[in-house]
Parts: C-alpha cells; sequence; structure tokens
C-alpha cells in the first residue's frame, strides 16, 4: 500500500473526529497521485464511508442532505473519470467501464445512465483510440442526472 494512503488511514483510524470536507480534499488529492488500484479501492472507500456518516449526521439533525449527496455523486463520477483517464488528457472508455463496474459493485456509484453510458461507451469506441476530454461522450458522462 502507498505510504501515504496507509498514513491517512492510520489518522483516520485513531481520529476522534472526521472533518468530512477535509477528508475529502485529502483524498481527491491523493486519488491524484496513486497509480495502484487497490490504493485507490481503499481512498474511495474510506471517502464513501466519510461521506456516508455526513450525510447520517444531516439527516439526523433533520437537515437537508440532498445537495450533500449530490455533491457525493458527483465526485465520485469524476474519480471514475479521472481513473479512466490515468494522468493524460483522454479517457480510456473500457477501462472507464472496469472502474464503474467495480464502483457499483462496491455499492459506491448507482446503476443507472452513468453506467450505462460508460458501458456503451466501451462497447462503440474501445481503446483504440482514447476519447479527448474536448469531445461530447465525456460532456455526456458529467451531465447524466440519475
Amino acid at each position: 500500500m502507498d505510504r501515504k494512503v496507509a498514513a491517512l488511514l492510520d489518522e483516520l483510524s485513531r481520529a476522534k473526529g472526521i472533518d468530512p470536507i477535509g477528508t475529502r480534499h485529502r483524498i481527491a488529492a491523493l486519488l491524484g497521485e496513486v497509480r495502484g488500484e487497490s490504493d485507490r479501492v481503499a481512498l474511495l472507500g474510506v471517502f464513501a464511508a466519510v461521506m456516508a456518516q455526513a450525510v447520517r449526521t444531516l439527516e439526523a439533525e433533520s437537515r437537508d442532505a440532498a445537495a450533500l449527496k449530490t455533491a457525493i455523486r458527483s465526485d465520485m463520477r469524476g474519480f471514475a473519470i479521472e481513473e479512466a483517464m490515468a494522468g493524460s488528457e483522454a479517457i480510456d472508455p473500457p477501462t472507464l467501464q472496469h472502474v464503474v463496474a467495480r464502483e457499483v459493485a462496491a455499492g459506491r456509484l448507482e446503476d443507472g445512465r452513468f453506467a450505462r453510458l460508460a458501458s456503451t461507451g466501451a462497447a462503440v469506441m474501445g481503446s483504440a483510440a482514447p476519447v479527448s476530454v474536448r469531445q461530447g461522450f465525456l460532456r455526456k458522462l458529467l451531465e447524466c442526472e440519475d
């Protein structure tokens, strides 16, 4: 495991309280640095757990958590797209399909329109020519409302 990921997990396991926004920023930064799938999966698991607790806290206080849930969904989709880009300027559709399927199976992403677009993109485009982020496929992914 990447030492920075291990350090974050250790720190969070010992923390008496967790700042969800600060933790989200740290996880997002680490997701941009690590390349191993197991490290990314660990970080996404922590992200999901911390954000789920934040949602539960809002709901326990009878506060509206809809905006937070939307932000979490957008973050998870963005993290999947970032992973499928692997540090380049283009999305590899089969990698996106793999990442989305993995996250749907783990319960961190919904099995909706975004997942269907990722699957269709992989079937239609393959990975022979990665898709530039300026093309319509990325726009459609980002505009999913389900």
